[in-house]
């Protein structure tokens, strides 16, 4: 089924290359409140929450580990991963750009951190992902169909200064 919507995702981004389109303002806010929200959640430690983010049938994929496929999965595997996270972590998603590939399946490329507060104002970044997602219309919400998330390097464990006016 993940094979055949990607594989349809990207027959509609070639079929509609020329007509690929950004967001309207609605959809564009909604979007970034979607990753808003998957950052409240995370950080409330709520896998149930974070699931519930998810379309019935999502996906996810950390890196080259296994797809997890089903909300219900992306939960467990949210219980297991939560359980696990360094205290006073946080969860920090950036929307760099929006693809609309039909009005209700938009492709939005992020980058996503775990990062904590560090000494003196200073932010440490635990992690760093660049996520390519599917994202769904469903019933008037935004759901996440597809996440692919690579791990990237980070430069160093030092804390680094916490930039005035960035986005969270």
């Amino acid at each position: 089924m993940m094979r055949k919507l990607l594989l349809a995702a990207a027959a509609a981004l070639m079929a509609q290359a020329a007509c690929a389109a950004q967001p309207n303002d609605a959809d564009r806010v909604a979007l970034e409140k979607l990753a808003a929200d998957l950052d409240a959640v995370w950080d409330s430690g709520d896998p149930a929450a974070v699931s519930a983010l998810y379309a019935a049938d999502g996906s996810l994929r950390m890196g080259s580990l296994p797809v997890v496929q089903g909300r219900d999965a992306v939960q467990r595997y949210f219980v297991e991963t939560m359980g696990r996270r360094p205290a006073g972590a946080r969860h920090v998603t950036r929307v760099e750009n929006i693809d609309m590939l039909t009005p209700d399946l938009a492709l939005v490329d992020t980058r996503a951190s775990i990062e904590r507060d560090g000494a003196q104002g200073s932010r440490e970044v635990l992690a760093e992902f660049h996520n390519q997602t599917l994202a769904l219309r469903q019933a008037d919400a935004w759901r996440f169909r597809a996440v692919r998330a690579q791990r990237m390097a980070v430069p160093s464990r030092a804390a680094a200064p916490v930039q005035q006016g960035g986005t969270r």
